[in-house]
């Protein structure tokens, strides 16, 4: 979930969308398959939120009461129905409990970790299909390799969601590209396919982002990997755009790890990053929130707009109804290619992945 990361400036701007995009009760047409980027939380989530709130005054500026409420699969599947989705992908927010900013004793730590990815899985295996669950892992904590060996032997658990940002990931780093690349490794002998937010605060340089595709990204072989947020952390800078040019480039080399790789493209087209007094706008002031956004879908086509998956990060911005009949608005494709990414679903959800996994 976008507000989880270390990145202050980030994490308000992109929950400052809610305010940017009221709500029009219109319904994008066609609808996406899929929302690909979804999240419900038990009452242990919304009770650390209120302990993160405390312990960082401030933090959560702007956010809808939607972000401190319980929320159930069922909450999710009405959500769903509203925007005439089929399916919903539940990202588990079980990560946040290794939180550097408010610690917990490591077997406190794990065990509300694996309480929440359970709350996720036991949701959507009681949805009947409509929902599917990523459980949530920092993978730098002690207990990532046994919390992920243990869903991967467990029904209803689809995968694994990484948020980098909150888990402090830093590229520059070779320790943590190690351990990341280790993890990628065993979540590909597991076959658990990932979902990862790899942008927070530390430098998101071109150096730092080819070295996770070649060091890291290179490790995860067939795997099915989704790169939440369209390659950033949500609206777009050149920062953004080099990144999803670095995707593409490894995309067409056929790079290791490449060969299922898609991105969501959650809260890029309609947040304007000039507009929020918290994000720096040294760079981003040069161009129009309309050219940043034309400058995005031309590199999705070079890319080929099949390597992209619809997604809203709800509750985070708002109701997917909402967000995908503002996306259609803003996003800069014709028709046709519309109903092409309302049409994309990522491999993890394609029967021929399910049959052989």
């Amino acid at each position: 979930m976008i507000w989880a990361r270390q990145a202050r400036t980030a994490r308000r701007a992109m929950l400052t969308a809610a305010i940017l995009f009221s709500s029009t009760g219109a319904l994008a047409e066609p609808a996406p398959r899929a929302d690909h980027h979804m999240h419900i939380q038990s009452a242990l989530i919304t009770d650390w939120l209120q302990d993160m709130q405390k312990a960082m005054p401030g933090v959560f500026e702007g956010i809808s009461g939607d972000i401190f409420k319980v929320r159930m699969g069922g909450d999710a599947v009405h959500e769903l129905d509203r925007a005439g989705i089929h399916q919903g992908v539940l990202l588990s927010a079980g990560y946040m409990f290794g939180f550097s900013a408010v610690p917990l004793a490591p077997e406190e730590m794990a065990r509300r970790m694996r309480a929440e990815n359970r709350f996720n899985v036991d949701q959507a295996l009681a949805s009947n299909g409509r929902l599917v669950a990523f459980v949530g892992i920092n993978p730098f904590l002690g207990n990532a390799l046994d919390e992920l060996e243990y869903w991967s032997r467990q029904p209803g658990a689809s995968g694994v969601k990484l948020h980098l940002g909150n888990s402090g990931l830093d590229l520059g780093n070779p320790d943590q590209v190690k351990t990341l690349a280790a993890f990628f490794a065993a979540a590909s002998k597991a076959r658990m396919p990932l979902v990862v937010h790899l942008r927070g605060a530390a430098p998101f340089s071109n150096a730092n982002i080819a070295t996770f595709i070649d060091t890291v990204l290179s490790e995860a072989g067939d795997l099915p990997v989704q790169i939440a947020h369209g390659g950033g952390f949500g609206g777009i800078d050149a920062a953004t755009l080099e990144a999803l040019r670095l995707y593409g480039d490894a995309i067409e080399r056929k790079a290791p790890g490449t060969a299922n790789l898609v991105l969501d493209i959650s809260a890029v087209a309609q947040l304007d990053l000039s507009k929020l007094a918290s994000v720096p706008t040294e760079g981003i002031e040069t161009r129009t929130a309309d050219e940043w956004r034309a400058a995005y879908v031309a590199q999705m086509r070079k890319i080929g707009l099949d390597r992209f998956v619809l997604a809203s990060d709800w509750p985070a911005l708002t109701p997917p109804a909402e967000y995908f009949a503002a996306e259609r608005k803003a996003l800069p494709v014709t028709d046709a290619e519309w109903t092409t990414l309302c049409e994309n679903v990522a491999p993890y959800l394609r029967a021929e992945w399910i049959k052989g996994n």
